[in-house]
């Protein structure tokens, strides 16, 4: 039995479809994210400072369960992405407690535009007419919901600057880490010393900014529990694992699906209003990567 499931699990691993199942997986992952800093009732230097405080023991148990080693030379090596990671996960979560989920979230999707431009000069990737006609497709639908929130679902400029500027660090380390695992290294092992270099950012942060540090309720710690195993060891641990094997631009456009999710979370837990247009936005998205996918296997 366990031969049959390892030739199984091999096999799998041999189709290019199991690293696009593991990037949705994580995108989807990284959808629930948003909902739960949004729903805890600290800050959001609180919320970074235990999301690192935990999420950086946990990725090294991960790392070790799954053969990885912890070394200098890794540790040099994921410097700057830690700390890249570090500073995107400081305005990321602040741009949740500050706009409207669906802004939070898709805002940040133009990082495949970003990414378009330096894929094909760093990785060689190719870019077809019909990948880059999917792209700005899902790209416009992003707009659409951004463009079309309603006042009321709590959207707000300084929110939406501060996501923007997320967005430009996050790319930043996407594509290091991108270039880190083609050179090699285990997938578990660089997420667990970027999350030791990220609290070299962060720690000192919460510290020195947050003033309800002790604040944490049951339900806070349940949640920041849940942030670091689902949108941490799930998201980040799948989307690390397959970036060696897909493009940068494809695992990028993929991550357009979890702004979608979470505007759609947000609306039914958290009662954030979308509006017609932004469900159409929505609906264009979800079309447009439904057919670049299906590109990728024809």
């Amino acid at each position: 039995m366990s031969t049959t499931f390892a030739s199984f699990r091999t096999s799998l691993r041999e189709r290019d479809d199991i690293y696009i199942l593991a990037a949705l997986t994580a995108v989807s992952a990284w959808g629930i994210g948003p909902i739960l800093n949004k729903s805890m009732s600290v800050s959001s230097s609180t919320i970074v400072f235990y999301r690192i405080l935990i999420g950086a023991p946990v990725m090294t148990v991960m790392a070790y369960l799954n053969g990885g080693r912890i070394t200098k030379e890794l540790l040099r090596k994921s410097s700057v992405p830690g700390l890249l990671f570090g500073a995107s996960m400081i305005a990321g979560f602040a741009a949740f407690q500050h706009t409207s989920i669906a802004n939070s979230t898709l805002v940040t999707t133009l990082q495949p535009v970003l990414i378009m431009f330096v894929a094909p000069k760093m990785f060689g990737e190719k870019l077809n007419a019909r990948k880059i006609l999917y792209s700005v497709t899902a790209m416009a639908g992003v707009l659409i919901v951004v463009l079309a929130a309603a006042s009321t679902s709590g959207a707000h400029i300084s929110g939406d600057l501060l996501a923007v500027v997320n967005v430009v660090i996050w790319t930043a380390y996407f594509v290091m880490a991108k270039v880190r695992r083609l050179d090699g290294v285990h997938s578990w092992a660089f997420l667990a010393s970027v999350f030791i270099w990220a609290a070299v950012v962060a720690l000192p942060f919460g510290l020195v900014t947050s003033n309800d540090l002790t604040a944490m309720t049951t339900k806070d710690w349940v949640l920041i529990t849940t942030m670091a195993l689902i949108p941490g060891v799930v998201g980040h641990g799948m989307m690390t694992w397959s970036q060696s094997h897909l493009d940068v631009s494809l695992a990028s456009l993929l991550g357009l699906l979890s702004p979608v999710i979470s505007a759609v979370l947000a609306w039914l837990i958290l009662h954030q209003t979308l509006t017609p247009m932004q469900l159409v936005g929505g609906l264009v998205v979800l079309v447009s990567m439904g057919l670049l996918l299906r590109s990728q296997n024809t």
